[in-house]
């Protein structure tokens, strides 16, 4: 009775049915033998929990449309029902039709968006704006205007800023993205002003990429704003703001700014953090126009610009990118410098800091000599909170961390999730007891033996376990007969993200069917190797990835060990199948899920295929006689399966210090090459709601 009363509640049901929409499960996919692997993040379909009674479906298509509405369901209903589904919708993404499409929009005239709270528009408002327009209500917080505009600056000034600001009283959030004005259009921000200054709630302002002229007076003007909190925006080129900045003129700026991203001049860069005390995320791209002439203060901007910011005590997220700041800096041979002092300066005057990230634009890297392992280790031991570190350091110039510098992060920064190392890392030399059983080829275990997927699983199955966070220091030295599995613990256990420079191995192929780094790692091709010695050398990577990384969804070759190749690759949910993936990541080898028996020289042709299973999103092979044999997807939903949800959005790449351009991936597929994607999927459902997929 009690649990019958309990569903009965719609309080309780909807607690349930939010708690079910917000899990992720993350999945790879590979169409074809010639098709790249794809990872995929799916979440629980709520179309069995809809079909359970009125209150859910109420419940269920509450949530659904309130974050994932497919607008064009609303085409088969009657006036009512649309406006009934409208209510709850409560943030959109949605897209104008291409030129030329026939594709009406008829539908979504006449409806009032009374709970739409976040809008993202990539519509050209001169030919479909009208049908857009009653989502832009008193109610709304955010709101993103992105995608080219065919009306020009003239109808953009005229029309546009006074459709979408003048309803918009309660607005917190504006962002106009990349491509709005056309570099030939010539339109001043000072257009900005009076609709800025007519919305007092404004607390969030993003300009970055776009063509308005003069961006220094419109920051100038913001950094006066009583209560505004986050800014992103890229300055004119040149020091005309240095003024404003130090010395007797200077002005009082940002007095609770929390969040900047900013594309200015170094000198720039460092005359503002000393205005910038609340700042808790900081985002540079530092760079100059290239045509300028190099100076030797250039060499030292990332220690400079870490020494500055011991006005920023609140600081939590830090990211720099040095992009083209002189003719031939920054470049494969001139990189900048980073010095252990420095890191430890960041460390002790940022002690919240929970996300650093440094990096060169290509081909350059971070020269890193200066930075010992003691260094590393104290800057480790002072942030304890750090959960993201990617330093895009030149591994010629970083050889003392590279034996060292994983178990410093892994003895201190237990909520690590990502780490970005560009340095050739041996795993082999982590760590592990000697009493857990070595894998066998075809991902099996010695006789008499749990598989070693068990056994970690067995390992790390209590988080509240007490040996589970015990210090590595305690792991050093001579073991115990007597040690049991539980004694154990990983250096890693939350990384889902591991990014480090392939190292150099006998297994790199000059074999060109593989993508392969720089040819200076590598040995003799793997083709005349000893499938013994191969074997050994995989099981000693296999070993430590799964035993320290039992979290990891990615694994990274970011480079090669000289630094001379900087692509990178990933491989996706690499403990699945964990001997066909570091085979892969060490061989150069692009990630594969497919059993190929005419392929020669490969890991996967002198043992069992059993670690390599074909993808099981495949219903059954057609055309049996042909070379290549098609496949058939399947069609149906089978019983357990999950459809597609929301993503996160991908933390940026610094695209933009040499181009502003920003695209969008396509629909529920994570490109993620170190970073997290910005993408908006939507289910698409019928008209009530329920799922497609």
């Amino acid at each position: 009775m009690a649990a019958t009363s309990a569903l009965a509640n719609r309080h309780i049901v909807s607690t349930i049915l939010h708690q079910l929409s917000d899990m992720k499960y993350k999945v790879r996919r590979q169409f074809g033998p010639d098709q790249p692997v794809e990872f995929l993040e799916f979440r629980p379909t709520l179309v069995p929990a809809i079909l359970v009674n009125k209150l859910w479906a109420d419940e269920g298509t509450s949530i659904l449309w309130k974050r994932y509405p497919h607008l064009p369901a609303l085409k088969t209903m009657d006036q009512a029902r649309r406006q009934y589904y409208a209510n709850k919708v409560h943030q959109i993404f949605s897209m104008s039709p291409p030129p030329g499409h026939s594709v009406t929009l008829d539908y979504q005239d006449d409806l009032q968006w009374t709970n739409l709270k976040s809008l993202e528009l990539e519509v050209d408002f001169l030919r479909h704006g009208a049908h857009f327009l009653p989502m832009i209500h008193p109610g709304l917080e955010h709101l993103e205007i992105s995608g080219p505009q065919s009306g020009g600056p003239e109808y953009f000034t005229e029309v546009l800023l006074p459709s979408v600001f003048t309803p918009c009283r309660s607005l917190q959030s504006i962002k106009f993205g990349p491509g709005v004005l056309y570099d030939e259009d010539t339109v001043d921000a000072s257009v900005l002003y009076e609709h800025l200054d007519s919305i007092p709630s404004l607390r969030n302002v993003e300009l970055k990429g776009t063509s308005f002229m003069d961006k220094d007076s419109l920051f100038t003007r913001l950094s006066q704003r009583a209560g505004l909190e986050g800014l992103e925006i890229d300055l004119d080129p040149g020091i005309a703001l240095l003024p404003q900045l130090g010395g007797p003129n200077a002005l009082p700026l940002f007095t609770s700014l929390k969040r900047l991203t900013i594309m200015c001049y170094p000198e720039i860069a460092l005359a503002l953090p000393s205005h910038l005390a609340l700042i808790e995320e900081l985002q540079f791209d530092v760079c100059r126009v290239p045509e300028a002439p190099a100076k030797d203060e250039d060499l030292t901007i990332f220690e400079d610009l870490l020494a500055k910011l011991s006005n920023c005590p609140q600081l939590k997220m830090l990211k720099v990118a040095v992009g083209a700041m002189a003719i031939n800096f920054p470049s494969f041979m001139v990189f900048p410098k980073l010095s252990g002092a420095s890191l430890l300066s960041l460390a002790s005057n940022c002690p919240k800091l929970e996300d650093l990230k440094l990096l060169a634009t290509e081909p350059s890297a971070i020269d890193g000599s200066d930075i010992t392992s003691e260094n590393f280790d104290m800057f480790c031991q002072t942030l304890p909170r750090l959960r993201n570190i990617s330093l895009k350091l030149s591994p010629t110039t970083a050889t003392a961390l590279e034996v060292t510098a994983l178990q410093s992060l892994g003895n201190h920064c237990r909520e690590l999730e990502l780490v970005r190392l560009k340095l050739p890392f041996q795993l082999p030399i982590l760590p592990v007891p000697s009493h857990i059983p070595r894998i066998l080829i075809d991902g099996g275990s010695s006789p008499n033996t749990p598989t070693a997927e068990e056994t970690f699983e067995t390992s790390f199955d209590e988080p509240n376990s007490p040996n589970r966070f015990r210090s590595a220091s305690d792991m050093s030295g001579v073991r115990s007969d007597h040690e049991t599995i539980a004694d154990f613990y990983p250096l890693f256990p939350r990384l889902t993200h591991l990014a480090i420079a392939r190292p150099e191995s006998i297994l790199l192929s000059s074999d060109d069917t593989f993508t392969n780094s720089s040819a200076s790692c590598g040995g003799p091709p793997s083709e005349i190797l000893d499938p013994d010695l191969e074997a050994d050398l995989v099981r000693s990577w296999a070993h430590p990835l799964l035993a320290h990384f039992p979290s990891i969804e990615i694994l990274e070759a970011w480079g090669d060990c000289v630094g001379q190749d900087n692509e990178s690759l990933n491989y996706f949910l690499p403990t699945e199948e964990i001997l066909a993936s570091t085979w892969e990541f060490l061989s150069g080898a692009e990630q594969d899920l497919w059993d190929d028996e005419e392929e020669i020289g490969s890991w996967k042709t002198y043992e069992s295929g059993e670690d390599w299973d074909t993808p099981s999103y495949v219903d059954s092979f057609v055309g049996v006689d042909d070379a290549m044999p098609k496949l058939r997807n399947i069609e149906e939903e089978s019983e357990g399966r999950i459809t597609p949800g929301r993503v996160p959005d991908q933390l940026q790449l610094f695209d933009t210090l040499v181009t502003h351009t920003e695209s969008k991936p396509p629909l529920n597929t994570i490109h993620i090459e170190g970073e997290e994607l910005d993408a908006t999927p939507r289910i698409p459902t019928d008209a009530l709601g329920y799922s497609k997929i």
